[in-house]
């Protein structure tokens, strides 16, 4: 990203701060991007004739620029949301860790916990480095939602400084 967007039809280049900043709603937590957001809902900005995508602009205007390689991840799991104090550097793995929510087609609405096959137990599990680990099955929903919580607090390396960004 350089500091100036392309000129057009004549006009000077206009630095990027100038016309990324006044699109995004500020708060005491999250910064909303209020101007387009494709359809996952991430926010998006013109810039050199190409969609940038404003999380990562943001990131780069906080902090420079992202190394290949990574990504920029929402610790807060709000991706409309740009501010840099709740944008880090991730690889892919650490990346999934940070995710929210269940899987598409996840019938207990949990990540991590499913129904066995009789639809009596929750089985909980997770995968870490490719490996599926099951972490036993149990009589309620709760149960097995705080096993899983607890073994990803325990492996994961991303996911545990979620709670402290969104409070």
């Amino acid at each position: 990203m350089t500091s100036k967007t392309s000129p057009k039809m004549g006009r000077p280049a206009i630095p990027v701060a100038e016309r990324f900043w006044p699109k995004v709603e500020k708060s005491a937590g999250c910064w909303n991007w209020t101007a387009g957001r494709i359809e996952s809902g991430y926010g998006w900005i013109h810039l050199e004739g190409k969609k940038a995508l404003a999380h990562r602009v943001s990131y780069e205007l906080a902090h420079g620029p992202i190394p290949e390689g990574l990504f920029v991840d929402h610790a807060c799991h709000n991706r409309a949301c740009v501010n840099p104090s709740h944008l880090r550097l991730a690889t892919m793995k650490q990346n999934m860790e940070n995710r929210a929510g269940a899987n598409k087609g996840n019938a207990t609405g949990v990540r991590g916990v499913s129904l066995n096959n009789s639809g009596k137990k929750y089985v909980a599990g997770l995968c870490h480095n490719g490996e599926r680990m099951y972490l036993g099955s149990y009589e309620t929903i709760a149960e097995a939602a705080e096993v899983v919580e607890a073994k990803r607090r325990e492996l994961y390396t991303h996911h545990a400084l979620a709670a402290q960004v969104a409070a």
